[in-house]
């Protein structure tokens, strides 16, 4: 399993995970904004499912996750509010009974040399909120899910 590049917290109330994919951007891409194919991938830890995944991918609309395993249930409804093609995304993630209020997401991507770089920068409205969402499993789940994606790439690229 191939660890996360950088799992951080560069201010009280934000965290930074960096992930490298031996994958042309293009095909990472595809692969965060497909609901086909991020239901294939962002999944988390083995026995999660990702049964529901909705996402109309334009500014101002909304994308719906539903994760299971055997024992919970978690959903999460995101509004983009920045699109920039192939290069960064915007949104706001709101996890149903999270008390906590709305985080704002922005991911990054990076092509060098047929890797492609995601740079996730989660902002939380606390600092108490973005420890809350650190709990066990957290990073765990970011590193199992990337994995996961790891090993669709060679089937998007055969069929691309």
């Amino acid at each position: 399993m191939k660890p996360l590049d950088e799992f951080t917290t560069p201010t009280p109330t934000s965290i930074r995970i960096k992930r490298t994919f031996d994958a042309p951007l293009a095909l990472v891409w595809r692969a965060h904004i497909e609901p086909d194919l991020v239901k294939q991938w962002m999944t988390g830890p083995p026995d999660h499912s990702l049964p529901v995944c909705e996402i109309d991918f334009r500014v101002g609309g909304t994308a719906r996750y539903v994760w299971k395993n055997p024992e919970f249930e978690m959903g999460m409804t995101a509004e983009f509010k920045e699109i920039v093609e192939n290069q960064r995304i915007v949104y706001t993630e709101a996890y149903d009974g999270w008390p906590e209020g709305n985080s704002t997401v922005t991911a990054t991507f990076l092509e060098t040399a047929e890797q492609t770089t995601i740079t996730v920068e989660i902002e939380y409205l606390t600092q108490d909120a973005r420890d809350a969402a650190m709990q066990p499993g957290f990073q765990e789940g970011y590193a199992a899910s990337y994995n996961t994606l790891d090993e669709l790439i060679p089937t998007l690229r055969a069929n691309s």
